[in-house]
């Protein structure tokens, strides 16, 4: 849907993108807040450069709020950014503010808009043009295929409890792992798949193979992080009790361009360690902090479990209890 106005053409202008899978809805403002325009364009290399035409239209472009520069702005922030665009992280409408004024696309895009005017969004974007993106990218699919070949073990050893006596007692004192790497030695009789031990030793062998080619997948992933994060941050890797992975879940939460981080108490807050206020009257309190990143904060729990217990510096730092 394509609304425009009419008026003198500002000197600077601000706009505001709603993101979507295929299209974007954009908004343009002045900068005493009139709607100027609101357009949709695709996401398209060519729609991206359409829509920086189309916002330069109005006049000179100061700021524009992407919502989800993460995920469905993360293509349209790169194409903003290279083109010298400053480009502002836009937090979604919340639920209140939808219920009291609607919701489409053109609603949401003033908004955006709306909210980098005023000075509500100030947050700069992770640049995703660097080796951090790569590795972010890589610890997902690591991260998948952990958790895929959890699952497969756990089948394994669920099945082993209910397969006919004749296959379990074949696994007898055998650890889960090598449980899995005997289940690929089995040949089940696919003549007989209506036998239960046949069919027993087909699921098993299917689940061992699944292990077996998934372990290799997380070897190779775990190879290529290797190098990437010790490229990137060596000095953080030789800091006590932080290797490969916690390095980059502390590289893909900060981000490439870590200056847009201030403090930090900042990076604290990011990761949901710094305590939250919750003082009232004559109770002054804080309270723990559930939100942030929690795969950092995670990361940040176990350095300081193993820091208290191996590093010597960290121990002495511990408060004492008394008994």
């Amino acid at each position: 849907m394509l609304i425009t106005t009419d008026p003198v053409q500002s000197t600077f202008v601000v706009a505001g993108i709603d993101t979507h899978k295929d299209t974007h809805q954009v908004a343009v403002l002045d900068l005493l807040g009139r709607v100027l325009g609101s357009n949709a364009f695709a996401t398209t290399t060519v729609g991206y450069q359409n829509a920086v035409d189309w916002i330069a239209g109005f006049g000179v472009i100061d700021r524009v709020g992407v919502e989800l520069t993460g995920s469905y702005g993360a293509g349209l922030t790169r194409y903003f950014t290279a083109a010298g665009i400053t480009v502002l992280e836009v937090n979604t409408t919340d639920k209140a503010t939808r219920a009291r004024r609607g919701k489409s696309d053109t609603i949401d895009a003033i908004s955006a808009a709306q909210k980098v005017l005023s000075g509500m969004a100030t947050t700069i974007p992770k640049d995703t043009t660097t080796v951090v993106e790569s590795i972010r990218m890589l610890m997902i699919v690591r991260d998948s295929a952990v958790k895929a070949r959890t699952q497969a073990l756990n089948q394994i050893k669920d099945l082993l409890v209910t397969v006919p006596a004749v296959l379990r007692e074949q696994f007898t004192g055998k650890t889960l792992s090598a449980s899995a790497r005997k289940a690929t030695q089995l040949r089940g009789d696919r003549q007989r798949i209506a036998d239960p031990t046949q069919a027993g030793k087909v699921a098993l062998k299917r689940l061992g193979d699944r292990v077996q080619h998934l372990t290799e997948e997380i070897t190779d992933a775990q190879k290529q992080l290797d190098t990437l994060v010790r490229d990137t941050v060596p000095t953080l890797l030789s800091r006590p009790s932080i290797g490969t992975l916690t390095a980059a879940q502390f590289l893909v939460t900060a981000g490439a361009n870590i200056d847009r981080i201030g403090s930090d108490a900042a990076f604290a807050h990011l990761c949901g360690a710094a305590p939250i206020p919750a003082s009232s009257g004559k109770t002054d309190r804080f309270r723990l902090n559930r939100f942030g990143d929690r795969q950092a904060n995670r990361a940040m729990h176990m350095v300081i479990i193993g820091r208290l217990r191996n590093d010597l510096k960290t121990d002495l730092a511990a408060p004492k209890v008394s008994p």
